[in-house]
């Protein structure tokens, strides 16, 4: 993979991360003010253009962050007539995935507690969120990717790239397909898209098609 669109991925898997833990007004404003991201992620440009244009649709960073924080309350913590898209692979994974009540703290938890183990990763005592949570996933792959290409490991390489197409990908795509129909301005449905456009690259399956 070139140095450019490795770097790419990097900076998106950030950036995805970065959304999916929940907006603050400093992060709203930063974003806002900077198209460093469009630049920084020239192969991705299509979905970065599109998330910077919902960004700008707004007055301001604080218009941003007033708007994304209410979203992300009711979409992902509390929703009266049910939470769309629960931010944990638990929810998404056998027969629940698709139409039964959402479980936390499946297969898939004790899955990513054995494998960040085996990384010699532990979670920060302070997170009072269970390993399956969307961006811990996002920043294990973003470890396993600089890992193999910092010291050419390819192993982990090897690794992130099964992670990607085998763990994630599956689960992401009915995640964002959750965000369609809930998402008036599109930000997180579209941010949820950049996020499977990167899982597809690093798995190579989009040079299978």
């Amino acid at each position: 993979m070139t140095e450019p669109i490795a770097a790419a991925i990097l900076e998106g898997l950030a950036f995805v991360s970065r959304v999916f833990w929940g907006p603050d007004l400093e992060f709203c404003r930063s974003i806002h003010e900077d198209d460093g991201l469009i630049s920084t992620m020239e192969p991705f440009k299509e979905s970065v253009e599109k998330i910077g244009a919902v960004i700008h649709s707004f007055e301001d960073g604080e218009a941003l962050f007033n708007d994304l924080e209410a979203r992300y309350v009711s979409l992902f913590i509390s929703n009266r007539q049910g939470i769309a898209a629960p931010l944990y692979h638990s929810c998404y994974a056998g027969p629940q995935g698709a139409e039964s009540e959402p479980l936390l703290m499946g297969e898939p938890a004790v899955e990513m507690r054995r494998r960040l183990a085996s990384s010699g990763l532990a979670l920060d005592e302070d997170l009072s969120q269970p390993p399956d949570h969307l961006c811990i996933e996002i920043e294990f792959l973003f470890f396993l990717l600089k890992a193999g290409w910092d010291d050419g490991n390819h192993s982990r390489l090897a690794e992130a790239e099964d992670f990607a197409g085998d763990w994630m990908l599956p689960w992401v795509r009915i995640f964002q397909e959750r965000l369609k129909a809930d998402e008036e301005t599109g930000f997180y449905f579209l941010v949820a898209g950049l996020l499977v456009n990167l899982l597809i690259v690093i798995s190579g399956q989009n040079s299978r098609q």
